[in-house]
């Protein structure tokens, strides 16, 4: 499995697709292009489950 990547992000916007029926979650980070991230309502509300209790994690200096 590939390491994880950690970036910081400016900000971010999220918005329903009503053509598609999905979520549309577009992150900005600091540097570099904008992220555009396409997902289920379900995953979308599991990703918010996760950011209202984050786990702590660990960071190594690189």
């Amino acid at each position: 499995m590939a390491g994880k990547e950690v970036i910081a992000v400016k900000d971010w916007a999220c918005a329903m697709s009503d053509e598609l029926g999905r979520v549309v979650l577009t992150i900005n980070p600091t540097e570099g292009e904008s992220i555009f991230v396409l997902m289920t309502s379900f995953q979308a509300a599991k990703m918010a489950q996760e950011l209202r209790s984050p786990k702590l994690v660990h960071l190594s200096p690189q």
